[in-house]
């Protein structure tokens, strides 16, 4: 993939691939002792199912992507981001709008999005107390769209354009070796939440692609699961039928 680093299988020498320097959001993670980083975190996906086998390494690659709940430390850099980015960028997009955009979090900006989202929620939190949700990862990348009127392009295409474009990078980034889980909420693109994004009135906000090392124990289970894919034939069928 270029001049793209892949991450290594030891989710350990990960820190290299652009994890962020100590803030307080580190600290924070430091501070709450084991559980929370790397191996201790809970383990993935509980029920990965077997995936399919292609000979081509593309199919292959993108049958055997699963979400990662639980993904370890370290994450890719910016510049490793663009790199991937050019997988990305040639998404199905209707009339070429380009309605989307990704925004990185790291450090203490993840801090200031917990902050947010309690805002929004209403969450009232004791004196030194963070939400921690945001630090489940080093890398948080936000998912934006940007609608644009138009007569032969709805909003509802412009939005599957930016979901494309979330899910192309998402695929590229496992092939790159980096687990992904994508999240949202209730809050996703509530007042405060898109003010700390520095959201624009015509922008909507999809939720956060969270970016980390995948442990050997997961791929150990996906390798060894029994569980068959599922049924293709539930997904197609043809025309007045």
């Amino acid at each position: 993939m270029g001049g793209v680093t892949v991450n290594p299988a030891n989710p350990a020498a990960a820190g290299a691939h652009g994890a962020p320097s100590e803030d307080a959001a580190a600290r924070a993670d430091r501070a709450a002792g084991p559980g929370l980083k790397g191996s201790d975190r809970p383990r993935g996906t509980a029920r990965a199912s077997a995936p399919a086998h292609f000979d081509d390494p593309v199919l292959d690659s993108m049958a055997r992507r699963r979400s990662i709940s639980s993904v370890g430390p370290g994450a890719p850099s910016d510049e490793e981001l663009k790199e991937l980015l050019a997988a990305v960028t040639p998404v199905a997009d209707h009339k070429a709008l380009r309605p989307w955009r990704l925004i990185t979090l790291r450090g203490d900006d993840r801090l200031r999005l917990g902050e947010a989202l309690d805002e929004a929620s209403g969450t009232q939190r004791e004196p030194g107390e963070i939400n921690r949700k945001p630090l489940r990862s080093d890398l948080l990348i936000a998912v934006v769209a940007k609608l644009t009127e138009h007569p032969k392009v709805p909003a509802w295409e412009q939005l599957a354009t930016a979901a494309g474009a979330a899910h192309l990078l998402e695929l590229a980034l496992w092939q790159a070796g980096w687990g992904v889980m994508w999240r949202s909420g209730l809050a996703t693109d509530a007042e405060p939440v898109r003010a700390a994004h520095g959201l624009a009135a015509d922008e909507q906000l999809l939720g956060w692609l969270y970016v980390g090392s995948v442990d050997d124990y997961f791929k150990k289970k996906l390798a060894q699961s029994s569980r068959p894919p599922l049924d293709p034939e539930q997904f197609l069928s043809r025309f007045g039928e």
